[in-house]
């Protein structure tokens, strides 16, 4: 499934340019992973917040056609987020941006309501990794096993203004723990809405 015609592109590495929401959207009830997607309602937000391998293959462009009914069980779609590691080369993360904006596009061109998705990895990422986004959207951001490992905890902090400076989000969904220390000093300029991980939601479940 190639639906990027008439789609347009940034300049220079032509990433798709995502369009902007509707703009009465509201934000969803809850977050749900891609692999429990049958659960969702349309009052929630899908996403991808998981292991790359789980959604990967699936959203290339022969099999993303064959997942749009199931998406569409959610009001909104969160852009797939696609892993930036800051130790691959460049031609590859630029790859994981080319590639989450690809399927973003695809989705909006399907007319399923996408949430762009936030992620970068270390400095070197930022002149690209929030290339085709536009401005003053609701955005997400996934904290899910990006803070606990000290290296990760430092790229994710530092890389959080930038990623606020450079789409100036309306309101930003994060998708598992959001510690104070981190978010404390942006909670003036943007609204912060939590929901908790997939694991958070299972043990309440098993209570």
């Amino acid at each position: 499934m190639v639906n990027l015609f008439n789609s347009k592109f940034t300049s220079g590495d032509e990433y798709p340019i995502l369009r902007e929401q509707k703009q009465d959207i509201e934000v969803p009830f809850q977050i749900i992973r891609f692999t429990d997607r049958k659960c969702a309602s349309l009052n929630d937000a899908i996403a991808f917040y998981e292991w790359d391998d789980v959604f990967v293959n699936k959203l290339d462009d022969i099999h993303l056609g064959n997942f749009i009914p199931s998406l569409r069980k959610a009001g909104m779609v969160i852009q797939p987020d696609y892993s930036i590691y800051a130790d691959e080369p460049l031609v590859l993360q630029k790859w994981a941006v080319f590639q989450k904006n690809r399927v973003a596009v695809e989705l909006q061109n399907a007319g399923i309501e996408v949430i762009p998705n936030l992620r970068w990895g270390d400095s070197r990422s930022y002149d690209f990794a929030f290339q085709g986004i536009p401005r003053h959207q609701v955005c997400a951001i996934g904290t899910y096993g990006q803070i606990r490992d000290k290296e990760k905890r430092y790229l994710f902090e530092k890389g959080l203004e930038q990623a606020l400076l450079s789409v100036e989000p309306s309101k930003v969904l994060v998708y598992g723990s959001m510690p104070k220390e981190i978010f404390k000093t942006y909670e003036k300029y943007v609204e912060f809405y939590r929901y908790p991980c997939w694991r958070e939601q299972y043990a309440k479940e098993a209570c």
